[in-house]
């Protein structure tokens, strides 16, 4: 029998913080990035092999994290496990005090229906935004290259080549990749399609056709969107929309 990974997601537009809840998944994540968006999270039971960067930790029941926005990671699963995330706007941590962004986060975890922390797993989650610096949440690469990370985020719908991209730089296509790598920590291909389905996700609470979603984000058919809408969520976009809510 097909094992069924169920994923809650939570998101609170008043405050731009999303709570997505893994319970006895065996979902694996390819390598990918958060935009402008500070990660953290608490293993609630099992364990997960975490690589950050070039670093790679494994992460058992009660262990924390954190990600800061763009940098490359995966997650894959050793064991079943259940895994709380907080996805955190960058400009919260830029404009408020860590006390107001520990008290958003505590009232998002309160009316979460299924999570059911101690008080002891509480802070050791809140205590990740403690080692942070707000001069560390800042990115910066080389202009041409921001100029096509900003590109690419913002309109990640555009069918633009990678010959396209490279030939508006005046650069050559391979020392574009090169370069865009380096300071993005994915190909540009990676990045676009990343950020489709992020953009996807968007879309998906707000529109109920798949069709609609999957040529609006860029993506040749409902097939092809489908099959990395999977990759990088861990669910079919028909399960995203039922495992999703949102607070206004």
């Amino acid at each position: 029998m097909q094992k069924v990974n169920k994923i809650q997601y939570l998101y609170d537009r008043n405050v731009d913080i999303e709570l997505i809840l893994c319970i006895d998944s065996e979902i694996s994540y390819p390598l990918h990035n958060h935009v402008s968006v500070l990660t953290i999270g608490l293993v609630l039971c099992g364990s997960i092999s975490l690589t950050v960067g070039d670093n790679s930790y494994t992460c058992k029941k009660d262990s924390s994290f954190s990600i800061l926005p763009y940098v490359p990671h995966t997650i894959k699963a050793q064991n079943p496990y259940s895994l709380l995330t907080l996805c955190i706007n960058k400009n919260i941590i830029n404009n408020c005090s860590k006390d107001e962004i520990k008290n958003k986060i505590r009232h998002l975890l309160a009316v979460t229906g299924e999570l059911e922390l101690t008080e002891i797993q509480t802070i050791q989650l809140l205590n990740c935004l403690d080692s942070l610096d707000n001069a560390s949440l800042s990115y910066s690469t080389e202009p041409f290259i921001n100029s096509a990370k900003k590109q690419i985020e913002r309109y990640p719908e555009r069918k633009l080549s990678i010959d396209e991209m490279a030939h508006s730089l005046y650069i050559s296509k391979y020392h574009f990749i090169r370069t865009f790598k380096q300071a993005v920590g994915l190909t540009p291909h990676q990045f676009q399609i990343q950020n489709r389905v992020r953009k996807a996700q968007h879309m998906l609470n707000d529109i109920d056709s798949i069709t609609e979603v999957a040529l609006t984000t860029g993506f040749c058919d409902q097939s092809h969107f489908i099959k990395h809408f999977e990759r990088y969520v861990g669910l079919t976009p028909t399960v995203y929309k039922i495992s999703c809510k949102i607070l206004t």
